[in-house]
This record gives structure tokens, sequence and C-alpha cells, in this order.
């Protein structure tokens, strides 16, 4: 098989591992569910990761890096920092209850206290998120959107945790906070916190 056809194959085996691993979680998968998903034998999957907690930290990555080509695709047609943070407030927040995207961090989290290797992994994730966020505000407070004496990386580390919050609540299912709410409460925090009318 060609590097172009192996490339090909790794993605949809974690394009099937994402959906498995929404559907039945973590310890409910089973490395012959991505395979069947697939069609294709379990140890053809082990060719490419090498267990099944390499598949789902590879398929949460993968998540990650679409949603961050998301945003930045975005981002092209976006001259405005306030324009891009709102963008890139609509990529990083759940569809509604179920997001599978986000049921896979759900998952991160409740292991990575027991697990040093998904603890890391998910810092490292995390750190790119809220560097994005960082150019973000650093151009809005280069534009003159927000006030210079503002301390942009404590800000993003408090949004963070508190975006965190709400996420969890959406794709619960919260009879209180729906995606739009989430979206209202995010952007009235970063109104309130920076002086920045988004």
């Amino acid at each position: 098989m060609s590097a172009t056809g192996r490339a090909q194959r790794r993605d949809a085996i974690l394009d099937a591992a994402c959906t498995v691993l929404a559907e039945q979680g973590l310890e409910g998968t089973r490395i012959a569910d991505v395979a069947k998903r697939v069609g294709i034998s379990p140890g053809h999957v082990l060719y490419y990761f090498e267990s099944k907690a390499d598949l789902f930290l590879q398929s949460l990555a993968a998540v990650e890096e679409r949603l961050r080509d998301e945003a930045l695709a975005r981002f092209e047609d976006l001259p405005r920092a306030a324009d891009r943070w709102n963008a890139m407030l609509e990529v990083m927040a759940p569809a509604g209850p179920g997001d599978f995207k986000l049921l896979l961090w759900l998952e991160a989290w409740e292991i990575a206290p027991r697990d040093e290797r998904v603890a890391a992994f998910t810092a490292a994730l995390e750190d790119q998120w809220q560097a994005l966020q960082l150019d973000v505000l650093r151009q809005a407070q280069a534009d003159g959107e927000i006030a210079p004496d503002r301390d942009l990386r404590e800000f993003v580390t408090r949004f963070s945790a508190f975006f965190d919050g709400l996420t969890i609540q959406v794709v619960t299912g919260s009879r209180r906070i729906d995606r739009e709410h989430m979206l209202e409460i995010c952007r009235d925090y970063a109104r309130t916190q920076l002086g920045w009318r988004v």
C-alpha cells in the first residue's frame, strides 16, 4: 500500500474510532468494534495503533486538529479580532447534547487523574487551544479592541476553565444551558473581563 493509501486507511480507522468511542465509551469499545466499522481485521487496526488507549488518544487529537483547522480556515475571511474570537467560540462549542467530539473529552477528563499519559496528552491539546486564543486576543490588543493593561494569559487560563464547565453542561443535556446560551454567556464573560464588545 502506498503512503497515501496508508494515510487514508489510518484516517478511516480514526473516523470509525471516534464514532464507536462516542457511542460506546472507552470501556465498552473493543478494537474489533472499530475494525468492523472499517471492514478490516483487528490486527490491521493494531498495525496503525499500538493499543486501544493509543487509538483513543489519537482519535481525540484528530478531532482537535480538525477543529483548529476549521477555526483557522474561518479566520482567513475575518480580519477583525472580535470576529475571529466569535468564530473560534462557535467552532469550539459543542453542537448539543451527546456531541461526539466533546464526549471524547469527557472520557479523557475522567481517565486523566489516574493516567499520567492521558493527563499529559490532554494538557498538550489544551495548550494548543489556549495558544490560539492568545493569538486572537493579542491581535485584539494590538488593534486597540482590548485595553493594553489586560493580562491576556491569565484571562485565557480562567476562560478555558469557564468554557469547559459550560461544555459539560451542554454535552450532558442541561435543561438550562444549550449551545446558544453557552455562547452568549462566553461572549458576556469576555466583554466583562476584557472590556471588549464581542
